[in-house]
């Protein structure tokens, strides 16, 4: 087991920020969007079933504060846990092994348990996504998005299962394109995943707007590809933090915010 330290130092430096000329929400052709925590939500009442079913005394509560704990580590602030386990060399494995890992170690699963658990929990995700909780009113908010001419995009560090995971919660119908990294071969924070989702939907970096909940990533990513961006944070894993990075509720709210702009007179 080691701990390592993100190469980012936990807020965004104001020389690197793209320069906001107009409203979040205005003349945007793209929205971009991160896959969980941001349109499939991570079921922590499942993981910490899972957890327990392992032998381990977790809690959802627990599993909620410590996925924060976990996102804000990746970040610069904190200890990143990396265990050896089968699957660590697996597209999208390695992320997810060190959020589930640090997570578990935060809520007191002894390192020494962490593999064998994450071989457990890898099983699970695969055979049905943990990231999997769709917000109410999001096929309904995507789709006037769409009717009003503005393309949506997936943009996600994943195991390259994303199509099939959104035709099983039948939501694949509301996306131009699925930018799944272990497909393309390239993964946030790397601005050339977000060139791919603009050339696939044919639109530009400066008209887009990417939404996300982790910082290491989806921040990062987006103001390296010099997009617009704002922080979806559900749980309240970065508040009092990173006040520079404007914020949206979530992907229904910003999506219908969008719509209602784009319909007042120019």
């Amino acid at each position: 087991m080691r701990r390592r330290r993100s190469g980012s130092q936990g807020r965004i430096r104001p020389d690197r920020a793209h320069p906001l000329t107009v409203s979040l929400f205005d003349d945007v052709d793209l929205l971009s969007l991160d896959a969980g925590n941001t349109v499939i939500f991570l079921d922590h009442a499942r993981l910490a079933a899972l957890g327990r079913e392992a032998g381990h005394d977790v809690t959802t509560e627990q599993l909620i504060a410590c996925e924060g704990v976990a996102k804000r580590a990746l970040g610069g602030g904190g200890a990143v846990v990396h265990v050896p386990w089968s699957n660590d060399g697996a597209p999208g494995a390695r992320g997810w092994g060190e959020v589930m890992a640090t997570a578990f170690s935060c809520a007191g699963v002894a390192t020494t348990a962490l593999p064998a658990l994450l071989e457990r929990l890898w099983e699970s995700h695969v055979d049905h996504n943990l990231y999997s909780k769709v917000p109410e009113g999001f096929g309904a908010a995507m789709d006037a998005l769409r009717a009003s001419g503005v393309k949506i995009a997936i943009v996600s560090n994943s195991e390259g299962m994303l199509e099939e995971l959104f035709t099983k919660l039948g939501i694949l119908r509301h996306f131009d394109a699925v930018v799944d990294s272990a497909k393309v071969g390239v993964a946030k924070p790397d601005a050339r995943i977000f060139q791919i989702a603009c050339e696939r939907t044919s639109t530009t970096l400066e008209r887009a707007l990417h939404l996300g909940d982790t910082l290491a990533t989806d921040i990062e990513g987006a103001i390296n590809a010099h997009m617009r961006v704002a922080l979806i944070d559900p749980f309240g894993h970065y508040e009092g933090r990173i006040a520079d990075v404007p914020r949206a509720l979530g992907v229904v709210e910003a999506a219908n915010d969008i719509v209602a702009r784009r319909a007042l007179p120019r």
